[in-house]
């Protein structure tokens, strides 16, 4: 069941929120959850909230307990799920694969409306990117999987959706609150709008496409700020080259997040540069201190792995193998799934290896499989 956009006077006990799609003031609603009495809706109202999305599928139908002179005075409007418990990479894939679609359709009318020069339909974007950040807390792994091995048939629209799910893992992995990360990702969906308005700024640098981004995002009026300030500023560097020339603390957090995943997808995407993802996160890390920040970049690359998911290696031993789940803890040890033999040109009965967990195999450098005249969608 699709989300729905409610406004606040219209929402009633026992709805589930899912994001706060449009607030006034400075205090920000934390968690998505239930919301159970009248007295909860009322705080959301004086927090400033104005819309929020809600889930109807999880409309709470049971009867509530009466609410406590306690619980009437409480921060928290909405109660927060429970953490989601990491799930087998093989039970995720088929939703993973679902959410990847939904992505793609969505996106796709993201950018037709933008073409059109027709406002965005932000509900959809929003429902788009709780199913991106439900999907990396349950198993970021098939994500970044499924993110490697896609067919590129619209670089734009692939482009936005990567950049969509690298900024989901990595909010995750730094544990940012699930408001901030949404708002995040729906930023990395939309980053790139301006380039669908003016084909030809397709294959120029980021920079030129901003303020044709943010004169199309304008239309929506219930775009959070967060969003086009992440968005203009995306193309910054620290030491105050990129455009716009800022310099350091001024560069929003989200900005700089979005800038290195917005550089990483463009060095690792086939339709661009096509690096190995090692080569690029070495680039990307001769940019620190100076222009990117250290640890930022060395939290996202920790996240991703220096071998993603999805990507193919060469094993010391001449074997291929595809890697399924990274390791934050030994990042040039990640599981892999081993299917050919390099040397000997045959296929090898399928082994998922641990690669930390043996001393044999050791990863020699990635691979690119046209080049064996194989097709890494067949080793799934």
């Amino acid at each position: 069941m699709a989300y729905q956009k409610v406004s606040v006077t219209e929402l009633q006990p026992g709805s589930y929120v899912v994001e706060v799609v449009e607030q006034r003031g400075d205090i920000i609603v934390k968690h998505a959850g239930w919301v159970r009495s009248p007295q909860a809706i009322a705080q959301l109202q004086s927090k400033g909230v104005l819309t929020v999305l809600v889930d109807p599928s999880r409309f709470l139908v049971t009867e509530q307990p009466a609410v406590t002179p306690a619980e009437k005075t409480s921060a928290d409007t909405a109660e927060p799920d429970a953490p989601v418990v990491r799930h087998l990479f093989a039970d995720e894939w088929p939703r993973a694969e679902k959410v990847l679609l939904q992505s793609q359709r969505v996106q796709q009318l993201v950018l037709d409306a933008t073409r059109n020069q027709q406002p965005i339909d932000l509900s959809m974007v929003h429902e788009v990117s709780a199913g991106l950040s439900d999907s990396v807390s349950r198993n970021q792994d098939v994500l970044l999987c499924l993110t490697r091995i896609a067919e590129q048939s619209d670089s734009l629209l692939q482009h936005s959706i990567n950049c969509a799910i690298y900024i989901a893992a990595y909010a995750k992995f730094i544990n940012l609150p699930i408001d901030r990360s949404k708002t995040l990702i729906t930023a990395a969906l939309l980053h790139d709008v301006g380039k669908a308005l003016k084909p030809e700024l397709i294959h120029q640098p980021d920079a030129a496409a901003i303020g044709t981004s943010l004169a199309a995002l304008q239309r929506n009026k219930d775009l959070a700020g967060q969003v086009s300030l992440w968005i203009s500023q995306h193309c910054a560097f620290l030491d105050g080259s990129g455009s716009p020339s800022i310099k350091g603390n001024q560069i929003a957090k989200g900005s700089q997040m979005l800038a290195i995943v917005n550089q990483y997808e463009k060095l690792t995407n086939p339709a661009n540069s096509n690096q190995s993802p090692l080569a690029a996160s070495r680039y990307l890390l001769s940019l620190t201190p100076l222009q990117l920040d250290t640890e930022l970049l060395q939290l996202f690359i920790k996240c991703i792995g220096v071998y993603p998911p999805g990507t193919v290696v060469k094993l010391t031993t001449g074997k291929l193998a595809l890697v399924l789940e990274n390791n934050p803890k030994k990042p040039t040890q990640p599981k892999v799934k081993l299917f050919y033999h390099s040397v000997h040109q045959h296929h090898i009965i399928p082994k998922i290896m641990d690669l930390s967990r043996q001393q044999e195999e050791h990863i020699e450098g990635c691979v690119d499989l046209k080049k064996y005249g194989l097709d890494v969608r067949n080793y799934l």
